[in-house]
């Protein structure tokens, strides 16, 4: 493969490399991810809503050809320095990844068809805007996978939120060299949907903050409400079929009222 540029870390993709615990989450969830590759003949995957590219290197490195997508530069910029340090890794396994700009509902413009398997996880499918834009984003990715490639979506479970009327989910606090880092989601529901609140608390070290004192910053967004029913519908509008539903990536069956995911696989029709 050719080697990615390096390129200088940009917030707000560093943040969210912070995070995201990548060696916890990936450990977890590759086994997961082998097996129906494995399952669906997978050797080219296209990565909707790819963030900073960690799953799409991971793939990349057991020698698969990964294209991973996504609207934000800062993301993508963070992906190919994410991607440097991986190269000799995805060298050495026949992989190759590279990242390209482009939002839901424009894969197939990009000239990505055929792919053996189009995947969008951690969440990036709310991002569509309402039921139109979410019957476009599936409509492209049947456009975009070879017939009877693999779809696998990972996303909250929307079901328990919008049942229960969550307001946060539990914070996440890491210690770095440079200091503490917590990261609070706090939800509000309204007619345009979930408004997610992402709060960035950081303290630096005693010797360079001086009083201790937390600096705050936060970004809002504004996801589409997904229940499983819509999606489910959705998909089998499109054309897909052997839908499954599932809770976590141990491959349990989906829980809607109690787990906290849900991924969704399912194969588009011969």
């Amino acid at each position: 493969m050719t080697r990615p540029e390096p390129a200088e870390r940009v917030e707000p993709a560093a943040d969210y490399d912070r995070f995201v615990d990548w060696r916890a989450r990936l450990a977890r969830e590759a086994p997961f991810y082998k097996r129906v590759f494995g399952e669906a003949g997978v050797r080219s995957v296209v990565d909707a809503g790819c963030g900073t590219g960690m799953p799409a290197i991971t793939w990349a490195q057991w020698g698969l050809k990964v294209t991973g997508v996504d609207p934000d530069l800062s993301m993508l910029a963070q992906a190919r320095v994410n991607a440097a340090a991986a190269a000799s890794a995805i060298d050495d396994a026949g992989g190759s990844v590279s990242f390209v700009e482009g939002a839901f509902g424009g894969l197939a413009e990009l000239g990505l068809a055929g792919a053996d398997a189009v995947t969008c996880t951690g969440n990036a499918l709310p991002h569509v805007r309402g039921l139109d834009g979410l019957r476009a984003a599936i409509e492209d990715f049947a456009a975009v996978l070879r017939p009877g490639g693999l779809l696998v979506l990972h996303l909250l479970d929307h079901d328990r939120l919008l049942g229960r009327h969550l307001r946060s989910i539990p914070p996440v606090v890491r210690d770095a060299e440079d200091g503490t880092w917590v990261f609070l989601r706090v939800m509000d529901y309204t007619d345009e949907g979930i408004l997610f609140d992402f709060i960035t608390l950081h303290r630096p070290p005693a010797e360079a903050s001086g009083d201790g004192s937390w600096e705050v910053s936060s970004r809002r967004s504004v996801h589409t409400a997904i229940p499983s029913g819509a999606l489910t519908s959705e998909l089998a509008r499109a054309g897909f079929d052997g839908v499954g539903l599932f809770g976590d990536h141990t491959g349990k069956a989906f829980d809607p009222e109690h787990d906290e995911s849900l991924i969704v696989v399912a194969r588009q029709r011969s």
